[in-house]
């Protein structure tokens, strides 16, 4: 039995979230990435003064009603005990450890191991991320992820069956098209080193 895309995420609130399951979240996390990016994007807002402003905007407003707390007799604000745990850390710090082992890994089977398929795919990634990168800079594809992310799984499930056809289709014509790269080029790259050995032998 297949699973919908909601069970093979099964990272709970997340999932809800970028599921659409918790609506509320989905619009706040939409439409506060969209204000972000219209204020650094269009309005020309520098990120590092923004934070900045807001932190000290947010300390100003929480003194003067703790303050007018105390003159007025009301509740003081309630502010949640806020602190990163130790298991989230070892989390975080436990995947970036694999995304660079990883890469770590790719870069010694294209230098050690001298893999020309590895290697051309490495290329065409890193070609096709600085082609993207000369038309958007770096927080419009941070916006473009975030609204990705709310649209495609959402989409997905809702259209399940054309879609796995369609990139099934894409599948087998991008494997068409490496295997006649493969035969015309990178077999010719990989045969030249060997036939130089055979010769200074």
């Amino acid at each position: 039995m297949e699973e919908s895309v909601h069970q093979s995420i099964r990272f709970g609130s997340v999932t809800d979230l970028i599921m659409w399951k918790n609506r509320r979240g989905g619009f706040l996390l939409l439409g506060s990435t969209t204000l972000l990016w219209f204020l650094f994007e269009k309005c020309g807002y520098s990120f590092f003064p923004f934070v900045v402003n807001t932190q000290l905007l947010l300390v100003v407003i929480l003194f003067l009603w703790a303050k007018s707390a105390i003159l007025f007799n009301r509740p003081m604000p309630q502010l949640p005990n806020l602190e990163i745990s130790e298991a989230s850390v070892f989390l975080v710090a436990d995947t970036l450890r694999v995304w660079i082992n990883t890469a770590l890994a790719v870069a010694r089977e294209i230098y050690v191991g001298r893999n020309a398929k590895q290697l051309f795919r490495v290329s065409v990634v890193l070609w096709t991320v600085s082609f993207v990168g000369n038309f958007l800079n770096f927080l419009t594809i941070l916006y473009l992820g975030v609204v990705l992310s709310l649209l495609i799984p959402i989409l997905y499930e809702r259209y399940q069956d054309h879609i796995d056809e369609k990139l099934s289709l894409t599948h087998r014509v991008i494997q068409t098209q490496y295997r006649k790269i493969d035969e015309r080029l990178l077999q010719k790259i990989i045969a030249k080193p060997t036939n130089k050995i055979k010769k200074m032998q």
